[in-house]
């Protein structure tokens, strides 16, 4: 960092300077490139960190609109928690696999806001959003997902809550970390049992296949570390992971393979967490997983 700070005392009393990096999207197997994040510290090294998309281009394909949203949304909120918690962002490294990391570069502007937006501008798919007089602030929007994933998580809600409607108020949590304003959604989280739901579809883009349940499985860990949800904490934290029953004609061999390697590597990412995985087939079953934790305890 010492050309950095050699840099900054360069600066005139007028200028703000940056020095900041930008985070992209792997694609495979084309090996394309997405900056979706851009992460950096101000010359004081105070840190910080902006997504490139603030919601989900809807010029995109659906998958990688949402990849590049929600992956782009953990990587600040996870950067940004490591410099609160570590006292600097020295040793941060991506917490999903392919997401690369670009070089550093320095960069001076008016203000310190300047600084973050003239690094965003970089980026091919940034916007400066244009913002009305008297405009009232929109309402956060919830956190993306796939479509499949979505109507899988929606149907498991529906069985839970068609048996035991008492339930509801433990579905769609939320939790924030550490100096972000960002928030995350925990599918269910009550008091013996707590889960996100994903889809494993070997059909989906290779930029989104493995990493949205790897973000399922960050959102599961980060919530448990944070204490937000009152003074207990439940017994359990798994990713439950719909996968595609046996002998489907719309899927290979191949594909069914891929899916027992997508399912043993999540489980291998768990472990490290110690996080557990349940693989389905159905929303049946995984309604019925959540009722028969949640037997156990008291619900009020």
């Amino acid at each position: 960092m010492k050309n950095f700070e050699q840099l900054s005392l360069l600066s005139t009393d007028e200028m703000c300077t940056g020095c900041a990096r930008l985070a992209y999207l792997h694609m495979e197997p084309s090996g394309e490139n997405i900056a979706i994040a851009v992460l950096g510290e101000h010359a004081n090294g105070e840190p910080f960190a902006r997504v490139v998309t603030p919601k989900v281009l809807r010029c995109l394909p659906q998958d990688l609109g949402v990849a590049v949203h929600s992956f782009a949304t953990l990587i600040v909120a996870d950067y940004l928690d490591w410099a609160a918690r570590r006292g600097g962002t020295e040793g941060w490294e991506s917490p999903l696999g392919g997401i690369e990391t670009g070089k550093k570069f320095i960069v001076d502007a008016e203000s310190r806001e300047a600084v973050v937006y003239a690094a965003l501008e970089r980026c091919s798919l940034f916007h400066r959003p244009s913002i009305p007089k008297n405009a009232v602030k929109e309402e956060a929007d919830r956190p993306p997902r796939p479509a499949f994933e979505s109507r899988f998580a929606q149907s498991v809600k529906r069985d839970v809550l068609l048996q035991k409607p008492s339930l509801e108020p433990g579905f769609n949590r939320t939790f924030s970390l550490t100096n972000s304003s960002t928030g995350f959604a925990i599918d269910y989280i009550g008091h013996s049992y707590a889960t996100c739901y994903a889809a494993i579809d070997p059909r989906s883009k290779g930029a989104v296949r493995l990493r949205t349940s790897s973000a399922a499985l960050w959102r599961l860990a980060r919530a448990r570390d944070s204490f937000n949800f009152g003074f207990f904490t439940p017994d359990r934290f798994e990713l439950t992971a719909w996968v595609p029953s046996p002998d489907l004609p719309i899927y290979s061999e191949q594909d069914y393979d891929l899916v027992s390697d997508m399912v043993n590597e999540l489980k291998l990412q768990a472990s490290k967490e110690e996080l557990g995985v349940f693989p389905t087939h159905d929303a049946r079953s995984a309604s019925k997983r959540l009722l028969g934790h949640e037997a156990l305890s008291v619900v009020t």
